[in-house]
């Protein structure tokens, strides 16, 4: 295809995308990464100008089009846009070290941010220099889903089996033979958190031996990543995501502690260890 009937065709369905995302154009703009002024070059009549690969992918990902649909490579019924396949694995630290968190955690900004650890959830542990017996044990270095979050920029919701903090106070599984003063220091801690920062954070505790869940996390309305060890699995299409949420909601439903009550239990826990 010629590239000026090209252009012509993506300006089209670049506005489609534009009109149709749920937020409206100044939050698809945050989440691709794109200013005012590279969407205004895009969709001038008067230029031919295409956006790069990276940038197309993120417009793909952001509306849940394929790339192809965009560059007018398929055609898809009249006033219909085709999804794209949305899932793929993101390796957790990239070759530059980089992380893909941070691009996740900024796309979600002013949305809520649902997480269900593989372990402790790192926004409520101790440092591995204040606690390092604890943090080793919880796995720190990947997993650190919060860790560049402010509470005033996003409310944060975890779910996670109670037996977790059971085995934490009683130094068992992941904490065999802890050191005592170690775990009361990273129950108290996490008590202190959840309650100076209720409501905006909350801690739910689920029965585990009765619900499973895998560790995920739910970036707002934008994705979620499945942690699977040292990658995450990403889905991005908006009916996947929104079921995710609704399972994470189903934790919450089951939880036996709830987010009100969550700092007098783990105070409760850290009172209990002796030694």
């Amino acid at each position: 295809m010629d590239k000026r009937l090209l252009s012509a065709e993506f300006k089209k369905r670049l506005e489609q995308v534009l009109n149709s995302h749920p937020s409206g154009k100044g939050q698809f703009l945050r989440d691709v990464g794109m200013d005012r002024s590279a969407l205004s070059q895009f969709l001038n009549p008067d230029l031919d100008r295409l956006p790069r690969a990276e940038t197309l992918r993120r417009i793909a990902r952001v509306s849940g089009v394929s790339v192809d649909w965009l560059l007018c490579l398929e055609n898809a019924p009249e006033g219909r846009q085709e999804v794209a396949e949305s899932v793929q694995i993101e390796q957790a630290v990239q070759p530059d070290g980089s992380t893909p968190l941070d691009q996740w955690r900024s796309a979600a900004a002013g949305y809520k941010l649902r997480y269900v650890p593989s372990t402790l959830p790192d926004m409520v542990s101790l440092s591995s220099e204040t606690n390092a017996e604890v943090s080793d044990a919880r796995g720190e270095g990947v997993e650190n889903v919060l860790g560049q979050i402010s509470l005033d920029d996003m409310d944060v919701e975890i779910a996670m089996p109670i037996q977790t903090l059971k085995d934490l106070s009683a130094r068992t599984g992941l904490w065999r033979d802890a050191n005592a003063d170690a775990c009361r220091a990273q129950l108290n801690y996490m008590a202190r958190m959840c309650n100076e920062n209720y409501p905006t954070l909350r801690l739910h505790l689920y029965d585990g031996t009765k619900t499973f869940s895998a560790p995920f996390t739910v970036f707002g309305k934008q994705r979620v990543a499945l942690y699977i060890g040292d990658a995450y699995l990403v889905v991005s299409g908006p009916e996947q995501v929104k079921d995710f949420a609704k399972q994470f909601d189903r934790l919450v439903r089951r939880a036996v502690v709830g987010a009100d009550q969550a700092h007098v239990f783990l105070h409760d826990l850290a009172q209990k260890i002796r030694g």
